[in-house]
């Protein structure tokens, strides 16, 4: 299982997005059920508020619905959010992630399943040595 930063899901929605073709591949293999993915609240929040603040807020939870219904498609939520959060502080402090960066971070970690973190972000590769980042099209960050 994977999981995928909000950056791939928010590229593959704008097609005026520079990586919106690489990051749709990704996503058509999600919705056709050839690949399983995990993404968090905390994305869900993300992506919602970028897709609002940069086309509407109609479009954003139009697509955040089409989003969780996908089968392959799963929402992770702490369970344990004082814990979780004080990780995602030890992370930023230790590896120098940025506030929003250890909370994707520590969601993937914190999943067994797990093995691929999914992202456009370069901001990942500070932590490559923990679990392994890749671009949508699985090549390195």
């Amino acid at each position: 299982m994977d999981y995928i930063d909000s950056s791939v899901i928010i590229a593959a929605y704008f097609p005026s997005d520079p990586n919106h073709k690489e990051a749709e591949k990704l996503m058509e293999k999600v919705k056709s059920g050839k690949l399983e993915a995990v993404i968090s609240i905390f994305g869900l929040a993300e992506i919602g508020g970028f897709i609002s603040r940069n086309s509407s807020p109609k479009d954003a939870l139009d697509f955040l619905q089409e989003l969780i219904k996908l089968p392959n498609l799963y929402v992770w939520y702490a369970l344990d959010f004082e814990e979780f959060m004080n990780s995602c502080v030890a992370i930023s402090i230790s590896k120098g992630l940025s506030g929003a960066d250890s909370i994707h971070f520590v969601s993937a970690i914190s999943i067994p399943e797990v093995k691929r973190l999914i992202t456009l972000d370069k901001d990942f590769k500070k932590v490559k040595d923990m679990i392994e980042v890749v671009k949508p099209d699985g090549s390195e960050i």
